[in-house]
């Protein structure tokens, strides 16, 4: 993000002057906090292993189920769902079943609900990456997947956004954007993904699929499952582990179309 000379010089009034200033400055701040996200570290209920990466196949996402508000960006293929620590062993201890904590999340513990407090910066970039839904993604995302873990809401955000990034300018992402319009099957992106990451953990790619309103079976989302101690190397081959059997959701079994907007 550059600070053009329209928006941060401004008027010359001292106020609005002053204003402008601040403004880049939270942009500039924003920016550091994503090209140091990679040491993101949870303050409490750190004893998981593993994290699902969601990504949306945008113009896939936006065409199934409820849609995405009328002012959802179309600049945008390769967007971001989350970002999901699997459960914590205090609750496997408790015997809480792992699919109750993927409904519940968060809930699985007393807590107060908090609402993040981002820069304006980032939470721009989060309305042009993040599906616009009725109900607001980010705040679920957060209430549900980050607050009980004590991630500091900027931090959290920001790598996720850092990793949505380097995962688009991939080689993996850009084969994506060249299938925009084709129809492809698991396997075929399973043999991309390999192959760009140089990983043999092809199980850690999970993929979600969804009936348009023409009927067409569509990509919605892929999902990556990365090992907790290896966040930061994302998405080097060493972050990704394949998705235990018990976890392992991918509804794509059929080919599907990767649509354009």
């Amino acid at each position: 993000m550059s600070c053009r000379r329209p928006r941060c010089a401004g008027r010359p009034q001292q106020r609005v002057l002053m204003k402008n200033v601040f403004s880049c400055l939270i942009s500039a701040l924003a920016l550091v906090g994503i090209a140091h996200a990679g040491e993101l570290k949870p303050a409490r209920h750190a004893d998981f292993p593993r994290y699902t990466y969601a990504l949306t196949w945008q113009p896939g996402f936006c065409s199934t189920g409820g849609g995405c508000l009328p002012g959802q960006s179309h600049e945008v293929k390769i967007g971001l769902h989350g970002l999901w620590a699997s459960e914590p062993q205090s609750l496997i201890d408790q015997n809480v079943p792992v699919r109750q904590w993927w409904a519940q999340g968060c809930s699985s513990f007393p807590h107060v609900t908090m609402v993040p407090a981002l820069p304006d910066a980032l939470q721009q970039q989060l309305r042009q990456f993040m599906p616009q839904l009725q109900d607001d993604l980010q705040l679920h995302e957060y209430v549900k997947h980050a607050q009980c873990f004590g991630f500091p809401a900027q931090q959290f955000f920001a790598t996720a956004l850092s990793m949505r990034q380097a995962a688009a300018d991939s080689g993996f992402g850009h084969y994506l954007l060249e299938q925009a319009g084709q129809t492809r099957s698991r396997e075929d992106l399973q043999d991309a993904f390999a192959k760009t990451f140089g990983t043999d953990q092809r199980r850690s790619l999970q993929l979600q699929c969804g009936k348009d309103a023409q009927g067409r079976n569509v990509l919605t989302q892929f999902w990556f499952t990365l090992q907790a101690d290896k966040l930061a190397a994302f998405p080097a081959a060493e972050s990704f582990v394949n998705t235990p059997d018990g976890e392992y959701e991918d509804s794509c079994a059929q080919p599907f179309l990767l649509p354009d907007w």
